[in-house]
């Protein structure tokens, strides 16, 4: 495939964005020929692997805290991007230089000319993660599953661990229209006699995954049997008890704000302790700072202070039950959402802690237009802009210091916000260390 237009070396984000067009392809026949025409780098680094409905980034954030604490050299792969594509693969909490995502688009761009393959979007990026990885010697690359985990892209690991945080309603036209289906898509990722940290809860979607570890002889490490936790602090400063693999940790504060955290924060001490034996530097003082130090920007946020500002990526039900839950009291929030998600439902859940509602569409092709989101919105209140610095302007004039503003719905409106308030309200960096 020719670069298009003003695309090349020296821009790849033209070459990226005309790989959006491809969409969502499952499977593992281009990922698998171009890691064989690259060497396969997926495959000479230690891995770590993540799948799940939500938190799989905060699971890899607390992972990486951990392990960079205990002096490792730490790849971390996970998607969507907040505000740039080379935030995507961090190493060591810092995105990839321009210069090497130059490289790597040039050279997968020669990849798929050579074997007439081309890639979508995604599978480029895992692509990159693995090579760039390898490059950089890391010590292990923690990969984050895109979508599902059976036919994602990312499964062409050999992991040391891997872990299932939870299964929830998301991606359904691709992974099914009930818990246990997308369990079984999830459970895709478990390997032969390796082991993985499950965080699931559901029963039905349970017996899927135990289903397919007893096939596979993997070894599970269910919550509250082999490892459990107790959540103590508050929602902005939580606090971790552990217990499990011989372990056991008390009031371990957390990096990370919100009521959901310490079950994360659990699943990645689990994983932490699973592979000790690899990484023998790994210590209980590593994991306590670790876990103190992690940053994941754009989940529960604090991004201004006067008014409190407050962003969350929360894209689908099971997101904005935990956002809501870090509130006790009310807030402004603004929302925008995705086309294929369930803005109804996200809305039924936000309205509870709004005052008011603000409704806007993000820019770009997948936003839900704010004729449809207000249609979605029945019977709440609320007030409707039609674009994002409108929709921000009007919920800094009704935020206050007891009346924080949230914004929510999805990463990519996220993204648009943390521009419009850095640029014109001083709002703090991206930060991911």
């Amino acid at each position: 495939m020719p670069f298009p237009d003003g695309a090349g070396e020296d821009n790849p984000r033209a070459y990226l964005d005309s790989l959006i067009l491809h969409g969502i392809k499952l499977g593992l026949q281009n990922i698998s020929a171009m890691m064989e025409a690259s060497g396969r780098p997926h495959l000479s680094r230690p891995v770590i692997h993540v799948a799940g409905t939500n938190g799989k980034g905060s699971v890899l954030a607390f992972l990486a805290s951990i392990l960079n604490a205990s002096g490792y050299r730490v790849g971390r792969f996970t998607s969507p991007h907040l505000l740039d594509v080379t935030e995507r693969f961090l190493l060591d909490g810092v995105p990839m230089p321009e210069a090497a995502l130059r490289e790597n688009v040039a050279w997968f761009q020669q990849v798929a000319e050579a074997t007439g393959q081309v890639p979508t979007f995604f599978e480029l990026n895992t692509a990159m993660a693995f090579r760039w990885f390898d490059q950089q010697k890391v010590d292990v690359a923690l990969i984050e599953v895109g979508m599902g985990g059976r036919f994602d892209s990312t499964n062409i690991v050999a992991p040391l661990a891997c872990a299932i945080t939870n299964i929830d309603y998301d991606h359904m036209q691709y992974l099914g229209d009930t818990l246990e289906k997308i369990a079984f898509e999830k459970a895709g990722i478990l390997k032969p006699g390796v082991p993985a940290v499950v965080g699931v809860t559901n029963a039905g979607a349970m017996s899927v995954i135990q289903k397919q570890a007893r096939e596979l002889d993997a070894p599970l490490f269910e919550i509250d049997k082999e490892y459990a936790f107790s959540s103590e602090g508050t929602p902005w400063i939580p606090e971790l008890e552990y217990q499990g693999l011989g372990m056991h940790f008390q009031r371990m504060t957390l990096g990370l704000a919100g009521r959901h955290q310490p079950q994360n924060a659990a699943i990645a001490v689990s994983l932490a302790l699973l592979v000790k034996k690899h990484f023998d530097r790994i210590t209980g003082e590593t994991i306590r700072e670790g876990l103190r130090t992690a940053r994941w920007p754009g989940r529960l946020e604090r991004v201004l202070d006067d008014p409190p500002v407050i962003m969350d990526a929360a894209h689908n039900t099971a997101g904005c039950h935990t956002v809501a839950d870090a509130f006790e009291e009310k807030c402004v929030v603004v929302f925008s959402v995705s086309s294929d998600k369930n803005a109804a439902g996200m809305i039924d859940i936000l309205a509870r802690i709004a005052d008011p509602l603000i409704l806007t569409a993000y820019q770009g092709g997948r936003a839900l237009s704010l004729v449809d989101l207000s249609a979605r919105a029945g019977e709440h209140g609320v007030l409707s802009f039609p674009s994002m610095k409108e929709a921000l302007e009007q919920g800094m004039r009704l935020a206050s210091r007891r009346k924080p503003l949230l914004i929510t719905g999805s990463i990519y409106g996220a993204g648009e916000a943390r521009r419009i308030l850095m640029d014109c309200y001083g709002a703090r960096p991206v930060v991911f260390r």
